[in-house]
């Protein structure tokens, strides 16, 4: 029965991951996408904000 409980637990453990991975890679943008929509010769929004 500890052996079952155990396993269940690693189980879910992996599950968990797996799926916290998922979302966070659906979520973020890739680094080509981001590169993508920059354009190389506006400057960046930051310059001349105080």
């Amino acid at each position: 029965m500890l052996v079952n409980l155990l396993v269940a637990t690693a189980a879910a453990v992996i599950l968990a991951v797996v799926g916290v991975t998922a979302v966070v890679a659906a979520v973020n943008p890739s680094a080509g996408e981001v590169a993508s929509r920059i354009d190389p010769l506006a400057p960046p929004d930051f310059y001349g904000v105080r």
